[in-house]
């Protein structure tokens, strides 16, 4: 298996939310209609966006920066996803008509695409020891 750098990983993880998003999406449809579909939808939406938006802050490092920056990079990464996180699901819950248990189904499935990437981008050659 050839060895997937930063940005393919996250490629294949964005790739992965967007499908288990459409996934829950098309369940939701057949089983509760439209308006559960499209809370699916935000939901996933919203996890897929605050993913990009992490990749994106941790890969304006430069390759070779101190080690302080690449970890400020990831720190600010981090509180900045958390914090758009709770803003966009608030938005969604107080301003879109949206049914809660899609939109929140929808955002947890895709969040758990980073457990179902692992298969794909996991390289066991790669020794860290």
């Amino acid at each position: 298996m050839r060895s997937m750098g930063g940005k393919q990983v996250t490629r294949t993880i964005t790739i992965i939310q967007l499908l288990v998003t459409l996934l829950v999406a098309v369940v939701s449809l057949i089983s509760d209609g439209n308006r559960a579909a499209c809370s699916a939808l935000v939901g996933g939406g919203v996890s897929t966006l605050v993913s990009l938006y992490f990749a994106r802050q941790v890969f304006s490092v430069r390759i070779g920066s101190p080690a302080a920056k690449i970890a400020q990079a990831f720190y600010v990464g981090e509180v900045v996803k958390l914090l758009l996180t709770v803003a966009l699901l608030s938005i969604a819950l107080r301003w879109l008509d949206v049914s809660p248990l899609p939109l929140l189904l929808a955002y947890i499935a895709a969040l758990m695409a980073y457990w179902l990437a692992l298969p794909f981008t996991f390289d066991a050659s790669v020794r860290t020891l």
